[in-house]
């Protein structure tokens, strides 16, 4: 790693490490994107187990599978890059930096990738597992459930996203809080709002609208907000010493 830039390091210095340090990730994204190429199948074996093995995927067109193999890899390379990524940027940004801000970011940094990965392997194994049933069931004496392929991996990985920002409430919380714009008590007091938002949110990210569904997405996001509210008065502790 480049040694520590000093206080007094000129402007063109900072923008010529910052370039390197993006090269790098760039570089460390292509090699996993052509490493994720090369186990494509066991990719997209992995996104469709929730589904029935009755149920048939299609492609309509004679590009639709490889650009879909492209695209899963290249995404898929992009968010495992971005522990990486993440460390580069806190070894451009960490010699300007406070010591206790530095410790915030260590700390932060792993927590955030870790909820957000708990958040994806909640959609893989639950939500979806749990929605499918419903969806292909819909009006199932009418029609016969035959997915594309795109469209059935978009919708997955769209929700996967969802559900893994979703994850990260009681960071986002404990940030706020830390920063002094929230306390526990006004989170307290807030709990009927969040409630009704967290209905809301749920009747946008889930794929049906149905009771079990939606509560399978609320109850969680409830839970992390209560976490959330322990991380804060945890943060106020921390603001006062």
């Amino acid at each position: 790693m480049p040694q520590p830039r000093s206080d007094t390091m000129p402007l063109l210095d900072h923008i010529r490490e910052l370039r390197k340090r993006i090269i790098r990730a760039l570089v460390v994204w292509i090699v996993i994107t052509l490493l994720l190429s090369l186990s494509g199948d066991l990719i997209f074996n992995w996104l469709i187990s929730p589904l029935d093995e009755a149920l048939q995927l299609i492609v309509l067109s004679p590009i639709e599978a490889p650009i879909l193999y492209f695209k899963m890899a290249l995404g898929l390379g992009f968010g495992l890059t971005i522990p990486y990524l993440l460390l580069e940027m806190y070894g451009f940004a960490a010699p300007g930096l406070h010591p206790h801000e530095r410790q915030a970011l260590k700390l932060a940094v792993p927590g955030a990738l870790a909820l957000f990965l708990l958040g994806v392997l909640f959609s893989l194994y639950v939500l979806i597992p749990l929605s499918m049933p419903m969806l292909t069931g819909f009006l199932g004496n009418i029609a016969t459930p035959i997915y594309s392929l795109a469209e059935y991996i978009g919708f997955v990985t769209t929700l996967m996203v969802w559900m893994g920002l979703l994850f990260e409430t009681p960071l986002f919380i404990y940030v706020l809080a830390r920063l002094g714009f929230v306390t526990p008590p006004q989170l307290r007091k807030s709990r009927r709002v969040v409630i009704f938002s967290a209905a809301v949110i749920a009747a946008v990210v889930t794929p049906t609208h149905d009771p079990i569904t939606m509560m399978i997405v609320t109850g969680p996001f409830i839970l992390l907000y209560e976490l959330g509210i322990l991380l804060s008065g945890v943060a106020a502790r921390q603001r006062k010493t």
